[in-house]
């Protein structure tokens, strides 16, 4: 399994609906996983029954770590798209996610063959810190602003950036400052939050992320299980 996670350091610059963008759109099978600390917004947007999800995963997790746990946490969304959906509640999305993320991480080479998880980080705090070390590649959004960038210190070696909407700082002056890789630029959605919510399937959102998964899944290697 290859994993790639989408996080951010402040402010809601649209995690979660960039990762069900990347996805939805990613060519081969994908799987998103939310796992972030603060909270989930899948089962309340689209309608999905409190478990499967992280908090059973954490539960089953204790006991069994065979290759297919996964798979039985999943619901599937009306696109197709499966997903393991997190505790709306921030104390239970804490919970489980803190239970799962010292052990889930050494499990992902020997699960999923085949699939990419994208798993939604949310904010990188608390355990999707440890999380997000152990992707193959994060992608951390974040505006075009000083307030924004001025974070963004100490992330993580696989991270790189991907800057959401009109800001002062062009990509190559935020490469230069931060010695950051910035992997895309994309612009402000003002639909974006439909798309998220199930209502709206073409956004210019969707179109963005597209067009990166098509990129990065001509050079991201997907590992077999051993």
């Amino acid at each position: 399994m290859t994993v790639i996670g989408v996080a951010s350091v402040k402010g809601s610059p649209g995690v979660t609906a960039f990762a069900l963008a990347l996805a939805t759109t990613w060519p081969g099978s994908a799987l998103l996983a939310e796992l972030d600390a603060s909270g989930g917004d899948l089962a309340g947007y689209h309608g999905l029954q409190p478990d499967p999800g992280i908090a059973s995963l954490a539960t089953e997790f204790r006991r069994e770590r065979d290759p297919e746990v996964l798979t039985r946490h999943t619901q599937t969304l009306l696109s197709g798209l499966k997903v393991i959906a997190a505790p709306a509640h921030p104390a239970q999305a804490y919970a489980a996610i803190n239970a799962l993320a010292p052990a889930l991480p050494a499990l992902f080479p020997k699960l999923l063959r085949d699939t990419m998880l994208i798993a939604d980080l949310g904010r990188l705090v608390g355990p999707s810190v440890e999380l997000a070390r152990s992707t193959d590649r994060l992608l951390v959004l974040a505006r075009a602003h000083l307030t924004d960038l001025a974070h963004l210190d100490g992330l993580p070696p696989n991270a790189e950036l991907v800057l959401v909407g009109r800001g002062p700082y062009p990509p190559k002056e935020v490469t230069d400052a931060l010695g950051l890789k910035v992997r895309a630029h994309i612009r402000h959605d003002p639909v974006a939050q439909a798309f998220l919510e199930g209502r709206r399937r073409r956004t210019r959102l969707v179109r963005a992320a597209e067009e990166l998964s098509a990129t990065l899944a001509t050079f991201v290697q997907l590992e077999p299980t051993p």
